[in-house]
């Protein structure tokens, strides 16, 4: 991975760990994690986010899908939802500089009780801009 990406994704990390107050939590683990295309690896992605039944503001259910802007391949990477839900509607985000494409993570927090890991608390997907560098929250999971 080039210098300015590792940079980049350095940024879009304190922005997702901000997105989910990690400083409150400091006892527990924040995983970060960026979402490449299995081809080329950590690069912009142009996302289809399918919301299911069930999925609301802060608490996403449903499937993203991305394009890579390299190789052009399709892939699902993020999945929360079950058999009993069904897609209601799509998005295709777009930063207001009018880019479709983004380096993109997933962030989320695991509980800590006495020093053992334990449950998934919430989490975040977020995307750093390819074109003008804004980060921005996609959905919460919680």
């Amino acid at each position: 991975m080039k210098r300015k990406a590792r940079y980049a994704l350095a940024g879009l990390e304190t922005f997702s760990k901000n997105c989910i107050a990690a400083e409150q939590h400091p006892n527990d683990i924040h995983l970060f994690t960026p979402i490449g295309c299995p081809v080329c690896g950590i690069v912009p992605l142009e996302l289809t986010i399918e919301h299911h039944s069930g999925s609301e503001e802060g608490n996403f259910k449903g499937m993203i899908f991305a394009r890579c802007q390299t190789c052009k391949s399709e892939e699902r990477v993020f999945c929360f939802t079950g058999e009993h839900r069904h897609p209601v509607r799509e998005e295709k985000p777009i930063c207001e500089c009018g880019n479709t494409y983004f380096l993109i993570a997933e962030c989320e927090r695991i509980e800590r009780d006495e020093g053992l890991p334990g449950f998934f608390d919430e989490g975040v997907i977020t995307g750093l801009c390819s074109r003008c560098g804004r980060s921005r929250a996609f959905v919460y999971t919680d």
